[in-house]
């Protein structure tokens, strides 16, 4: 039997209304004031329209201004513009005003058309692979199981890249491709994304399975990426599938925090059906 005694708050008894109370009294204690969670709300909608370009020559509007768009005090918009700048957004110049100083980069996240190269759908920029490694290698079980009619130890090909966004670093991948579409790859097509790598060896992508997880970046990672160690990232886990619905590719990564994933057309996900139903106790 599951025991429950490490959950409890010391003097509250959960299972009546005063325990409930006092639970209810220390969560409260530990919630931000009024003007934390107010100023939180202004920083994600400035947030949001410095990644629009919202803003003439970068420069966010003055305070008075801020106050009146937002029907919030002065205290709470000082506040919003200090998370922008710790959040490395913008910084504050005396006698010009609060400006951005980082770009974000806005990727797709949708396959672009086939033959269409990935980086049109980019806000701007040009796309280049940094290529760490291009060798065969049996497959390893944490590969073999996401690739269809792939064996453990089975050969595959491992391609290690760093991409580049006008020559500045903003992910690294490393894509497992199955014998069967990597026999047909040419090394020396890899000179925009991975998409394009597939579709110039007549390779069909038709959809992919794919999972995002905020982190913080290690050593290794924070050097390929020209950030600092402990900076934010967002790791990468993508299943690519062929019109027939195999796995074919299956790739790992992380990308830098000032690239922002966009999706669109996604349908309406019934969570209920797809979590598991819960044991009775």
């Amino acid at each position: 039997m599951h025991d429950h005694r490490q959950h409890r708050v010391p003097g509250a008894n959960v299972g009546d209304r005063s325990g409930r109370l006092t639970l209810r009294r220390r969560f409260d204690q530990l919630l931000p004031g009024s003007i934390q969670l107010a100023a939180r709300r202004v920083r994600d909608l400035l947030r949001a329209e410095i990644r629009r370009g919202a803003f003439v020559d970068g420069r966010l509007p003055a305070e008075s201004e801020l106050m009146a768009q937002h029907q919030a005090s002065r205290e709470t918009v000082r506040e919003a513009l200090d998370l922008l700048r710790r959040d490395g957004l913008v910084e504050r110049r005396r006698g010009v005003g609060t400006m951005t100083i980082r770009e974000e980069y806005v990727v797709p996240g949708v396959l672009p058309p086939q033959g269409n190269l990935f980086e049109m759908y980019l806000a701007d920029g040009h796309i280049t692979p940094r290529l760490l490694r291009w060798n065969w290698i049996p497959a390893p079980s944490a590969v073999a199981a996401q690739l269809d009619g792939v064996a453990v130890d089975d050969d595959c090909l491992c391609i290690d890249y760093v991409l580049l966004i006008d020559d500045r670093p903003m992910a690294v991948f490393t894509n497992y491709l199955r014998s069967t579409e990597a026999s047909r790859v040419d090394q020396q097509e890899f000179r925009t994304d991975f998409y394009s790598l597939l579709h110039s060896s007549d390779v069909t992508v038709a959809g992919f399975d794919l999972a995002v997880q905020a982190a913080a970046a290690d050593d290794c990672s924070a050097t390929l990426l020209h950030i600092a160690q402990g900076d934010p990232i967002l790791l990468w886990e993508q299943t690519i599938r062929n019109p027939d619905g195999e796995a074919v590719d299956y790739a790992l990564g992380a990308l830098r925090g000032d690239v922002v994933m966009k999706f669109g057309d996604i349908p309406r996900i019934d969570l209920t059906r797809s979590l598991p139903p819960r044991q009775p106790r």
